[in-house]
């Protein structure tokens, strides 16, 4: 599983974010997660909480935004979530060539500090 070595990076990267705005406890960190990068959310917040123990995240909530594939047609530029009901192709003109968009995000959202 390298939900945890995200989780580790994540942690991390709210770490130095926090301490470096004298945040003295952090309640909440929300974060998104593309659908391409094969994380899966249950994991991710099954494993915070033990990955923040003993730090300045400790106890606070971890708040996931699921973020779908979204592409763009290269042929009619229509935007759309490719899946096996479309079989892929462009819902518009059909096309199979198109250019991701979104999917594979693994961000900090935003970090709810306590000063």
């Amino acid at each position: 599983m390298h939900e945890m070595s995200y989780i580790m990076r994540l942690a991390k990267m709210a770490i130095d974010t926090a301490t470096s705005n004298n945040a003295k406890s952090v309640e909440s960190v929300s974060i998104q997660v593309g659908e391409m990068t094969g994380l899966i959310p249950e994991y991710l917040k099954r494993y915070y909480p033990k990955a923040v123990q003993g730090t300045i995240l400790e106890g606070s909530m971890l708040q996931i935004e699921y973020l779908p594939v979204l592409v763009r047609c290269r042929n009619c530029s229509c935007e759309y979530h490719p899946d096996r009901s479309n079989e892929y192709l462009c819902p518009s003109c059909r096309s199979s060539g198109s250019d991701l968009l979104k999917g594979r995000e693994f961000l900090i959202k935003n970090i709810v500090i306590n000063d």
